[in-house]
């Protein structure tokens, strides 16, 4: 095997930072479609404990480095003129360069975190892993800044520490998954193998607090029944969160019984 027909060495470039923005760019776009191509399974209920009990002690990178030289002490008065004849013989210390692989690791962070390519796999990998296996490959595979956003959102409520889950039966097919974070008063819905709507028909969510119900957002599903969205608001402790069939666009108020409600 030659060094071009070696797989490990396109991870190794990313890795390092040594790609090209196109060649960056095509290897996030095959990992996100391989993140979503594999057949959802069912993982074991200890392993859920075991990635979050590792996220925990794992710690955090500072937003950048803090660590400044130190300031040299004063010269002894006595001193002062030696100190200024060798200053002027001698030349001035320059800093270290900074090692490679620093400037490396530095760049596949920010890699991670600005580009949207594999925030949507992280998204979708959240999804097989927590959620039990609906991957919803068609909302995560646009890239733009808005499901960029909802990814995010997504992936931050699946890593709460207080994060919940519960699902129901949806009236006329599927089911819907209600992932939701007190601490955070954030909630996402997905749903697997909704009935496909008339193109003037949409799906809208809505908090239901105090007998009222607080629009949240619309979703459609992908052919195969399939979506999820991150719902629009904060939600507050005891609500719950209900599905109904509206106008294109979404209403003010629900004009359908709910096809599905879950209480948090």
């Amino acid at each position: 095997m030659t060094r071009e027909d070696d797989p490990d060495t396109g991870r190794l470039g990313y890795r390092l930072g040594a790609d090209d923005e196109q060649e960056a760019r095509a290897f996030e776009e095959v990992a996100a479609e391989l993140a979503l191509s594999a057949e959802p399974v069912q993982p074991r209920p200890e392993l859920k404990a075991a990635l979050f009990a590792q996220l925990q002690s794992t710690p955090q990178l500072p937003a950048q480095d803090a660590a400044q030289p130190a300031a040299a002490p004063a010269a002894d008065a006595t001193t002062t003129s030696d100190a200024t004849s060798a200053s002027t013989a001698a030349p001035a210390p320059t800093a270290a360069p900074e090692p490679a692989q620093g400037r490396a690791e530095r760049a596949a962070q920010r890699r991670w975190f600005q580009r949207p390519g594999l925030l949507l796999g992280a998204a979708a990998a959240a999804i097989v892993l927590f959620v039990g296996g609906a991957v919803v490959g068609s909302t995560l595979s646009g890239g733009n800044s808005y499901q960029s956003q909802q990814a995010s959102a997504l992936a931050e409520i699946n890593a709460a520490p207080d994060v919940q889950r519960a699902t129901a039966r949806v009236e006329g097919g599927g089911t819907a998954t209600l992932v939701w974070s007190g601490e955070l008063g954030r909630s996402a819905l997905v749903a697997n193998g909704l009935p496909a709507l008339p193109g003037d028909k949409t799906y809208e969510l809505w908090y239901l607090r105090d007998g009222k119900a607080i629009p949240a957002g619309t979703m459609t599903p992908a052919e195969s029944g399939s979506t999820w969205r991150v719902l629009t608001g904060e939600m507050a402790a005891g609500d719950a969160v209900g599905v109904t069939v509206e106008p294109s666009g979404g209403s003010d108020k629900p004009t359908t019984p709910p096809i599905v409600a879950i209480a948090s």
